[in-house]
């Protein structure tokens, strides 16, 4: 997530119109490429650590299975979700986070109703412990897969700078989804939401085996994963492995382009000024860079909206959601950055933010040039030495965070790579990548790939990150 403009900015290139998204959701003609308490965790042994794996590590063929179905209309989105989780210890009960009702939505008018929750096809009568916290009472062993159903009834709030929003026929929503809030070796994930501009959600990788979106004839929709089929009214994404979802309809502008043998699609809501063929080109730009530098990008194919409202950029697994203006600022690069640093290498963020925030801005850095001037910020006296802090931290620090948090992080990656050299330590944290995709990683996780280079490891212990 990006909110605050970066010292360095690119000119971005003339803005031009392109063909909206058809009813039929054909696309147009391609354009040519261009937080709590730490709960200990379990860490690759020793042996693991010294072997670099030379791909990614396949998600978990255990992990959960969503079908989800949504209709979107006037600002209010009604739904259903199933999941099938299979825990790998016995629960006594199903954790799903109601992140619309988080404090931050919630104030701009964000509403989040649940109904019909069933475990195994019983009804269940479930319980909110808290705003976002949701419990249905389930009795599962370790090992045995549980199937949970919930129907809810989502309000979209109109002038809220945040992944819930609707305004005119354009809505959207990230984390809109009741979500499943298990780390696997540790159990529910529990951190409190934060009234920050800021995520303080978990969630294993899922495979989305159908996203089922409903709209009015004549919008678009943008969404994770691969377009499977659009009637025209309803389209039906899938995805190999995503911890989240987003998803945004309207009368878009559209444009894409092919980087890096994926397709990038842009959608640009009405009354906005940004090109759509300038935006595909910039995040195609990046994804490209980020590619080259950190592995395959990992899903489908990146879906970017461009919508009102949002200041800076808020990232999903395969889709960002971005307000306009954003490419005379690095907010491009660091919000596709992510989809590597949150996105495949999962982390608590919650409870270690910096492990995404701090990433993110450390890639864009390397990508845009920023280094430097991040490297000479002054870091706040209330965040110096704190950049592993969890949310529940910050949440009384707001005026820190950013500079605490993403670039202080980002300066210890960036000395540390200084200080071992840019191929050892790019060669690192590439096999770390590789080893760590489709988990949830912890301090510790990248404390053992960098365990082979102590001045880097000081470096991080210097800002407070291990």
């Amino acid at each position: 997530m990006r909110t605050l403009p970066l010292v360095l900015a690119l000119l971005a290139g003339c803005s031009t119109s392109a063909p909206a998204l058809t009813a039929d959701g054909s696309p147009p003609p391609a354009l040519p490429s261009s937080a709590a308490p730490r709960a200990a965790a379990a860490s690759p042994s020793p042996s693991a650590a010294d072997s670099c794996p030379t791909a990614n590590a396949q998600p978990d063929p255990l992990r959960p299975r969503l079908s989800a179905r949504v209709s979107i209309a006037n600002g209010v989105v009604t739904g259903s979700e199933q999941i099938a989780f299979t825990p790998d210890r016995s629960i006594s009960e199903v954790v799903l986070r109601l992140w619309a009702a988080a404090p931050r939505p919630a104030a701009s008018g964000s509403r989040i109703e649940v109904s019909g929750t069933k475990v195994d096809g019983v009804a269940v009568t479930a319980r909110r412990s808290s705003a976002t916290v949701l419990r249905l009472p389930a009795s599962v062993a370790a090992g045995r897969t549980v199937r949970v159903d919930v129907s809810f009834r989502l309000t979209l709030p109109t002038g809220a700078n945040d992944r819930f929003g609707h305004r005119g026929t354009t809505a959207w929503f990230g984390s809109g989804l009741p979500l499943l809030a298990w780390e696997r070796g540790r159990g529910w994930a529990l951190e409190p939401p934060t009234s920050a501009f800021a995520e303080a959600s978990t969630s294993e990788a899922m495979e989305l085996t159908s996203l089922s979106v409903t709209r009015a004839r004549g919008l678009g929709v943008l969404g994770p994963g691969a377009l499977v089929s659009d009637s025209g009214t309803t389209a039906v994404f899938k995805a190999r492995s995503v911890r989240d979802v987003a998803v945004a309809v309207g009368a878009f502008r559209a444009a894409r382009v092919t980087a890096s043998g994926k397709t990038v699609l842009a959608g640009v809501a009405p009354g906005l000024a940004d090109g759509p063929p300038t935006t595909a080109a910039e995040m195609g730009r990046a994804l490209s860079r980020h590619a080259a530098r950190f592995g395959p990008f990992p899903y489908e194919r990146l879906s970017v909206a461009v919508l009102p409202d949002i200041r800076g950029g808020i990232e999903y697994p395969g889709v960002i959601l971005m307000g306009t203006g954003q490419l005379d600022d690095a907010t491009a690069s660091h919000e596709v950055a992510h989809e590597w640093f949150y996105g495949l290498v999962g982390d608590d963020q919650g409870r270690d933010p910096w492990l995404d925030e701090a990433f993110a801005t450390y890639a864009e850095a390397l990508d845009r040039g920023t280094g430097r001037s991040y490297l000479r910020t002054t870091i706040p006296a209330a965040g110096r030495g704190h950049a592993g802090e969890p949310m529940t931290f910050w949440e009384s620090r707001q005026s820190a965070y950013f500079r605490s948090v993403y670039v202080q992080g980002a300066q210890g990656l960036l000395r540390a790579r200084t200080a071992v050299g840019a191929a050892a330590f790019d060669r690192a944290l590439g096999c770390h990548v590789r080893r760590n995709a489709h988990r949830i990683t912890t301090p510790a996780d990248l404390a053992t790939s960098l365990r082979g280079l102590p001045a880097a490891v000081r470096e991080l212990q210097r800002v407070g990150a291990l």
